[in-house]
C-alpha cells in the first residue's frame, strides 16, 4: 500500500504542474470558455490535494477515473490556447 502512495503522489506532482502550466496558458488566452475551464482546472488541482490531507480517501476509482478526467480536461483545452 506504501508503494501505491508513493507512486500516487509522484503522479500528482508531475500532473500538477503540468495543469498549472496549462492553466497559465489558458489564463492569458483570451478564449470564450476561459472562466469554465479555470474554474474546472482548480477542482481538478484541489481533488489531490484534499487526498493528501485526508478528506478524501484513495480508492480504485479515484485511481482509475481520475487520470481520464485530466485526459479528457486537456485534451478539450488543447486548442483553447
Amino acid at each position: 500500500m506504501s508503494v501505491l502512495r508513493v507512486l500516487l503522489i509522484a503522479f500528482n506532482v508531475a500532473l500538477i504542474t503540468y495543469l498549472v502550466y496549462r492553466l497559465m496558458q489558458v489564463y492569458r488566452s483570451y478564449g470564450v470558455n476561459k472562466g469554465w475551464i479555470l474554474t474546472i482546472g482548480i477542482f481538478l488541482l484541489l481533488l489531490p490535494t484534499t487526498i493528501l490531507m485526508g478528506f478524501v480517501k484513495v480508492s480504485a476509482i479515484y485511481v482509475l477515473v481520475y487520470p481520464v478526467a485530466i485526459g479528457f480536461f486537456l485534451y478539450f483545452i488543447k486548442d483553447e490556447v
